[in-house]
């Protein structure tokens, strides 16, 4: 497998590990809040996970039952089409979604 085209340079690596090993994450809420979607293991498809030693700032879209949102965040992890990105809004979030929704830095806006 060659050098990763989408995040070239910046910090080495871990080792690769399952992608579907890198679980959602959502703090606890004290009354409703809809939650983001997070890809699914077949969404994934298997594929081995990039792990960075020192996470890289993004810009995400996430989505939810009911809307979308841009999201200042960064990333953990990713593979050849999804990034795993983490971000705080009340609390701090953790999902897979496509590497197509993902870029470097920048603000939200």
């Amino acid at each position: 497998m060659g050098a990763n085209k989408r995040y070239p340079s910046g910090p080495q690596p871990a080792p690769p590990v399952q992608a579907d090993t890198l679980k959602q994450v959502e703090p606890e809420y004290e009354e409703f809040t809809a939650r983001p979607f997070s890809l699914t293991a077949e969404e994934l498809g298997r594929l081995p996970a990039i792990v960075v030693t020192e996470p890289i700032l993004v810009l995400a879209w996430v989505r939810s039952p009911a809307m979308s949102a841009h999201v200042q965040g960064r990333a953990l992890a990713w593979t050849q089409r999804a990034v795993y990105v983490e971000w705080e809004h009340r609390g701090l979030h953790r999902a897979w979604v496509w590497a197509s929704a993902v870029e470097r830095g920048g603000l939200a806006v």
